[in-house]
């Protein structure tokens, strides 16, 4: 997508074609897969953080082009 802004999105609900995800400002948006990555839909489960293109102009609709990179968990040595 020309001139998109590319974010992470946080999948709160799944719905049948498009899922319900938060935005790292917190404002929902309904998130939905292009074709090239409609193979993704089956392991996209709530809680998961997947990688959004959304327009300048529409910030309620976004496009899910990958699965985001999960940030490993640090390590805290104060539990031991």
């Amino acid at each position: 997508m020309e001139n998109c802004i590319t974010t992470t999105a946080t999948i709160i609900c799944p719905y049948s074609d498009i899922f319900e995800a938060t935005l790292p400002n917190g404002k929902k948006t309904l998130a939905h897969f292009s074709r090239a990555t409609m193979h993704l839909h089956e392991s996209i489960k709530p809680g998961m953080k997947v990688t959004v293109e959304l327009t300048p102009f529409d910030f309620d609709t976004a496009r899910i082009v990958a699965i985001a990179e999960q940030e490993p968990t640090a390590y805290n040595h104060a539990d031991e």
